[in-house]
């Protein structure tokens, strides 16, 4: 028996007047009880191996969460790479504007030229069928008037 059981046999016997036997019975009761009480709350108590456990799963959460926060960007990176990309895009578009333009221009110019290529000869066999008429008029004119 403790101190505490003890005092309490104590009060229980002369106090309140129990034979002895009646307040051991009573201190064993109440001891069993707190006993029992306190074995669950122990049960409840986590032991070190399970706070071990508990504290390496936190720490690989915090590491798997520090890992994904470094490949996060933030909102004003995210902004600069956009008017960067921005940037880059209007310099490509102003780029193939100006490629167009001159492509466009080399192109009529060559058009231009073909053109005159093609009134030219169209002048050229204009002449020559020109010519060939006359001819073929003269040829028959000396033979009509030759014979």
């Amino acid at each position: 028996m403790t101190i505490g059981n003890l005092k309490l046999y104590d009060i229980f016997r002369k106090d309140l007047h129990l034979p002895d036997d009646k307040a051991l019975e009573v201190v064993n009761a109440l001891d069993d009880h707190y006993e029992r009480r306190l074995s669950a709350k122990i049960e409840q108590l986590a032991t070190k191996t399970e706070l071990w456990a508990v504290k390496n799963e936190l720490k690989q959460e915090i590491h798997t969460l520090a890992t994904r926060m470094d490949l996060m960007a933030t909102k004003e990176e995210l902004s600069v790479v956009k008017n960067g990309l921005t940037l880059d895009i209007q310099k490509v578009k102003s780029e193939l504007t100006t490629d167009i333009q001159k492509v466009k221009s080399e192109l009529l110019g060559t058009i231009q030229d073909v053109k005159a290529e093609l009134i030219k000869s169209v002048h050229h066999v204009a002449i020559a069928q020109f010519i060939a008429i006359v001819a073929a008029l003269v040829g028959i004119i000396r033979y009509c008037f030759m014979r």
